[in-house]
């Protein structure tokens, strides 16, 4: 799991840093299980019914745009997928070995992994069974997006890749910011297969991206492929979108502590807390710790929090006139 080194600046931002940590463990939402590979592509089968937790899953194979995801619950949803580049699925050399065309029902029994370990994506052999790679041409990233994405959420997205014999034993799994893919957001690395005994394929570890925003378009672009460059590999992943949490300081909750937050507490002074939408202190009524809240965080952006930053906090009387000013101042097809 991907570690994050958070160094606040002011002891009140201890606050923030333990709301983000919450994304992680809490305010958990809607959940999509996606299987790389399908009944109808190579080597490969797609998940049938419930898993053994119960969990539905959508099963993705090459050469096709699907829209409405569905999740655990079987639910359609507003979630749509499609690749951005060449790409294969197979199922030789994964979790089952060296598997054979046409005998996928029999071979499946054969997948070996860790399903207590991989939680939500252990669940079904036939989703462990296969992966998507690369086409096997420089160069070999695999790229795809997932659109039709909620604004107001975070997501937290975890890869299963598992592949003997790799040429690179590690893969690493991105998300950039456009379909560009030139400004990097976050990634996170799997060994994919032992790193002494390449005959070893992994079978009990994933890597988990957390509390990612949607970019232009409520899309998430994301690229994996091995770590030198060569074959990386993806069995299956999850979707979790996250409920962001209110962030101390930010009142009108548009994800930054500004000048408008103080008008909001202006105008509210000595009323309920709850005109402050969940980010005071607590105590129930608007008041001065509300107040040295604000101040405290002023000037930082409330995703990512945890993320030192130096600004100057304007006196009451210099942020009303802020609040003032600001008052009368080759890729997939999209859903249109």
């Amino acid at each position: 799991m991907r570690r994050l080194e958070l160094r606040p600046r002011s002891p009140r931002l201890w606050a923030a840093v333990a709301v983000a940590i919450c994304l992680s463990s809490s305010a958990r939402g809607q959940k999509l299980l996606l299987d790389f590979g399908a009944d109808s592509s190579f080597r490969g089968l797609s998940v049938a019914g419930a898993d053994d937790n119960g969990n539905y899953w959508t099963s993705i194979p090459t050469g096709v745009f699907i829209e409405n995801l569905v999740d655990v619950n079987n639910v359609p949803t507003t979630v749509d997928f499609g690749f951005s580049t060449p790409v294969a699925t197979d199922s030789y050399n994964g979790p089952a070995g060296p598997t054979t065309a046409g005998q996928q029902a029999f071979d499946v029994f054969l997948t070996d992994i860790d399903a207590q370990a991989l939680g939500d994506l252990g669940g079904s052999l036939a989703a462990a069974f296969d992966f998507v790679a690369g086409p096997g041409t420089d160069p070999n990233n695999v790229r795809f997006e997932l659109q039709g994405l909620d604004a107001s959420k975070r997501y937290n997205l975890t890869f299963f890749g598992s592949h003997k014999y790799s040429t690179d034993q590690t893969t690493v799994y991105s998300v950039y910011n456009d379909n560009t893919y030139s400004t990097l957001v976050d990634s996170v690395s799997l060994e994919v297969q032992d790193g002494v005994d390449a005959s070893s394929h992994n079978r009990d570890a994933v890597a988990e991206l957390i509390g990612l925003a949607p970019q232009d378009g409520a899309i998430l672009y994301v690229d994996f492929v091995g770590a030198q460059g060569s074959l990386g590999y993806l069995n299956a992943m999850s979707i979790e979108a996250v409920d962001v949490p209110a962030i101390p300081g930010d009142f009108n909750g548009d994800l930054v502590v500004n000048g408008a937050d103080y008008t909001i507490w202006r105008d509210n002074l000595d009323g309920d807390e709850s005109a402050l939408g969940g980010a005071g202190d607590g105590s129930g009524i608007v008041d001065g710790e509300d107040y040295d809240l604000w101040v405290s965080n002023y000037g930082g952006p409330a995703t990512p929090p945890g993320v030192g930053f130096t600004a100057s906090v304007p006196s009451p009387p210099a942020a009303w006139l802020i609040a003032v000013a600001t008052v009368v101042g080759c890729g997939p097809r999209r859903r249109g």
